[in-house]
């Protein structure tokens, strides 16, 4: 009669491994829903972005949102150049017209590939989590580097694109793809 007890010691394991493993994802997500807040205040958006100096910084989540209401809490009352932040989650590619800065969560090619095609004639922030998020055309990459949230930077295309990343955000980045090139 010991293979009642021994299923329920694993299952007990499974149920602490996967709590575990939860605390952690959402530490990980309340970690760079912090960074998106910060990222959006070190880069400079040309002033033809916007339409006029009272709209609002659009943050988008572009596919399944991993943030839950870590990134509401995050974003709440904050501004971005003087600008009010507001959220917006979407899966509808058509959706990102509308955006400034636009995450893309997870490593789903066919969706990196559509958003950075979508916002390639906007001066629009992609950031995004996926190895080669950079390669793909993206602008920030997260990364997991010795536990931490760690951050990635494709600057000749955030240039391309017309934006200006702050040379204190530059300072925290694990490694910046054309450092010291001219966009």
């Amino acid at each position: 009669m010991a293979y009642p007890r021994i299923a329920v010691a694993l299952l007990t394991l499974f149920v602490i491994a996967d709590a575990r493993v939860t605390a952690q994802r959402s530490l990980e997500y309340e970690v760079k829903a912090a960074y998106l807040y910060n990222i959006v205040n070190f880069v400079t958006w040309p002033p033809d972005a916007f339409s006029s100096n009272a709209d609002p910084l659009h943050v988008c989540v572009y596919g399944p949102d991993p943030f839950g209401s870590l990134l509401d809490r995050a974003m709440q009352g904050g501004t971005a150049n003087q600008r009010p932040v507001a959220i917006i989650r979407t899966t509808d590619p058509n959706g990102l017209t509308d955006c400034e800065l636009v995450f893309l969560p997870g490593a789903d090619t066919d969706r990196i590939d559509q958003a950075v095609r979508v916002t390639s004639t906007r001066p629009v922030l992609t950031i995004g989590e996926s190895s080669d998020f950079l390669r793909r055309g993206g602008m920030i990459a997260f990364v997991i580097d010795g536990g931490r949230v760690r951050f990635d930077v494709n600057l000749p295309v955030a240039a391309r694109r017309g934006l200006t990343l702050s040379s204190r955000l530059l300072q925290v980045a694990r490694t910046i793809v054309g450092k010291g090139q001219n966009g």
